[in-house]
């Protein structure tokens, strides 16, 4: 049963790390249509995700699964999605489109800047130390691999979600799951 999770969550993972990268893309061009393309894709990404959970309650766990497998389930596949993308992500700041990262430092700096009162309100220094840890973030891989744990923690919040739609409990009164009535 352990091998059918890592195989069903690597394949449906390499899925939405395809669908995260397309949103990267989407998301990072910075004109209105491909934003509010990006929404969708979003929107596209959690049908798809319970629909895959769904799937997996039905094939591999002979109809029936607790509410923390499926959240083990969704976190799993969105750690291998997380994964796929970081790899396009490198890739594209890297070889692609090597400007993206430092308009994105430059727009970073240009925030705090901005916000600098918050800052000294909440008394944290913005010293060298700071800005040079800003820019350490900003290699194509530091920014990368920060992604892979966003997306496991979407994939947790979403995982929370779904294992409550998905989740499914023998009845008290069910000795057999649907799949052994069927091969008898």
């Amino acid at each position: 049963m352990q091998e059918n999770i890592f195989k069903s969550t690597m394949f449906n993972g390499l899925i939405l790390g395809v669908l995260f990268s397309v949103n990267f893309l989407f998301t990072s061009s910075k004109t209105i249509p491909f934003v509010l393309l990006s929404y969708v894709i979003i929107a596209f990404i959690i049908v798809l995700m319970y629909r895959m959970a769904k799937r997996y309650r039905d094939t591999e766990c002979g109809g029936y699964i607790g509410y923390w497998r499926v959240f083990n389930y969704v976190v799993l596949t969105f750690l291998f999605a997380g994964i796929i993308s970081t790899a396009f992500k490198i890739i594209y700041t890297k070889y692609i489109n090597p400007d993206f990262l430092p308009a994105l430092f430059e727009e970073s700096m240009r925030q705090v800047e901005q916000n600098r009162g918050i800052f000294e309100s909440l008394n944290l220094p913005l010293d060298d130390k700071y800005y040079e840890e800003l820019e350490r973030q900003m290699k194509p891989v530091n920014y990368s691999i920060q992604t892979i744990w966003i997306n496991v923690f979407l994939g947790a919040i979403l995982g929370l979600v779904l294992a409550g739609f998905v989740k499914k409990q023998k009845g008290i009164f069910e000795e057999e799951t649907p799949n052994e009535e069927q091969k008898l």
